[in-house]
């Protein structure tokens, strides 16, 4: 797993409160997966199965919790898995820990992101319900077959 990204905030533009849009967004949406891919460590199905040996290096600032957020500026989870393309947020960390990531709420609240992004979408496969509990399962798993 690489770093995770730091990525730009939305660029936005200030006007006047009496305008019908006092905050707008003017920078480009903030690339993120649609759906957690077949080796997140966020899915439930990954244990046993893939080993992620630094997950604790690689999430290392972009985990908060409530009245504990990670603050704006803070590296953000990107996808381990999107090595063309780097930089595209995971899936699965905005829906469980998105909401506690100040700069993930700046975000959506400027339209960088849908709000829709914070909670898993249907269909989608049983994930970890903290990061407490996804590194816990990681780290006691004891056979390995593959790696991401």
């Amino acid at each position: 797993m690489s770093p995770p990204t730091r990525l730009p905030l939305a660029e936005i533009e200030m006007r006047h409160p009496a305008e019908p849009r006092a905050l707008r967004t003017v920078g480009t949406p903030i690339a993120r997966c649609a759906r957690p891919c077949p080796t997140c460590p966020w899915r439930v199905d990954t244990v046993h199965r893939i080993a992620y040996p630094n997950l604790a290096e690689y999430a290392a600032g972009t985990i908060g919790a409530p009245g504990q957020e990670a603050p704006v500026g803070a590296p953000m989870f990107g996808c381990h898995a999107i090595e063309l393309v780097p930089g595209w947020l995971c899936a699965a960390w905005l829906a469980i820990v998105g909401q506690f990531h100040l700069t993930v709420r700046f975000a959506v609240a400027v339209g960088a992101l849908p709000a829709a992004a914070l909670r898993p979408g249907r269909g989608w496969p049983e994930l970890f319900p903290t990061y407490a509990a996804m590194e816990a399962a990681h780290r006691h798993a004891h056979t390995p077959t593959e790696t991401p």
